[in-house]
């Protein structure tokens, strides 16, 4: 049993070395860009430099037997304006009516401030349909916010508040071109999009733009004339999100083992080419050696508190509203999916935990 456990607290450490290596080269490519291209580099400058801090943090947190990972996902609401064709999150059943408050997600932050959560990403839903939370965010500038966002709801006075607190970084949901965007969106949701970057644009934010990769706009999305017209409009950061089936209807539009690789080799090419920072997942967690979710490297907090281990694994035995987060790190569920950890990495491809979501479904059920 103590040799059990100083395996996985080896393996813990080694992991944190290699997602603390990763963030440093991301806050890197951060900082270069900021210099080079915006107004309020100092601002950004400072932001990245305090993720040293939460680093610290996690390794006295590692030292004491909690292994708190960098990154934490937030859907803080499950309410939203449009209804995209094969949406993971419309497929689950929500009681809109016990969400978290403004308040209580402001309490979460703060947890996640004190043990070294370097990024909370804000999801949904729509995650400015709930924009007092959104709001709170200002509070905690030692974290960074990607805001994963469907861009209707940005205006004006969104692009001022994001101007001001440049921990919020807006990623902008978006298929590929005009056609394959209205087709999975709606009608129009295109070009609102690009009046939404264009506000952006104006005033100098660092956004990026996040790509639902599929088989339908495989070719278009990874070409550099796509890249580099987003990039001629400020964007500095992209983020390709393979396609998880929750509809088994869209199974047919899941890329396949041929294109997950090819989406390796590309992401390597752009990174070369292009002054900006390009994130897949969950191909890239192949380097972290396999699946990170359940705490090894992000966990998912749901709309009403519960954590899980990820959104694509809708699955808790605990909530936040009835215990603090570094408990809720030492879930039951969670040290039991990370037990598992290499059953999970043999799979097909893609989300090892939505692939294996009935062996997840039933770790519930094991005392």
């Amino acid at each position: 049993m103590m040799e059990e456990l100083n395996d996985i607290k080896e393996s813990n450490i080694m992991l944190s070395e290699m997602l603390n290596r990763s963030i440093e080269f991301l806050m890197e490519d951060f900082i270069k860009i900021a210099l080079k291209d915006f107004t309020s580099a100092k601002s950004i400058i400072k932001i990245a430099l305090e993720q040293r801090n939460a680093q610290k943090i996690r390794v006295k947190y590692e030292e004491k037997g909690l292994h708190v990972p960098p990154f934490m996902i937030a859907s803080i609401t499950s309410v939203c304006n449009l209804r995209c064709r094969g949406c993971y999150d419309k497929e689950k059943i929500h009681n809109n009516s016990l969400e978290l408050d403004e308040n209580q997600w402001s309490n979460i932050f703060a947890q996640g401030k004190e043990l070294g959560i370097s990024f909370i990403l804000l999801a949904g839903g729509e995650p400015l349909i709930k924009g007092e939370i959104v709001k709170e965010c200002i509070k905690f500038p030692e974290i960074i916010f990607p805001m994963f966002t469907n861009g209707m709801l940005i205006n004006e006075e969104w692009v001022q508040i994001f101007s001001l607190a440049r921990n919020i970084m807006p990623v902008i949901s978006i298929e590929g071109d005009r056609y394959q965007t209205d087709k999975r969106r709606g009608k129009g949701i295109f070009q609102k999009v690009l009046s939404s970057i264009d506000l952006l644009e104006k005033k100098s934010i660092f956004y990026g733009i996040s790509i639902t990769i599929t088989t339908e706009n495989f070719e278009n999305v990874l070409n550099d004339e796509f890249i580099g017209t987003y990039i001629d409009k400020g964007c500095r950061a992209f983020f390709f999100i393979e396609y998880i089936p929750f509809d088994s209807s869209t199974e047919s539009i899941v890329i396949s083992a041929d294109q997950r690789e090819q989406l390796k080799v590309s992401m390597n090419e752009l990174r070369e080419k292009h002054r900006a920072i390009f994130i897949a997942f969950p191909g890239d967690e192949e380097k972290f050696g396999g699946c990170i979710s359940a705490g090894r490297g992000f966990v998912h907090i749901n709309a009403i508190g519960s954590i899980e281990p990820c959104p694509f694994a809708p699955y808790s035995d605990i909530n936040l509203k009835d215990v603090t987060l570094e408990e809720a790190l030492n879930s039951s569920l969670l040290e039991k999916v990370r037990s598992i950890h290499e059953i999970l990495k043999e799979h097909k491809g893609g989300c090892a935990l939505f692939e294996n979501r009935e062996m997840v479904k039933d770790l519930l059920s094991i005392n």
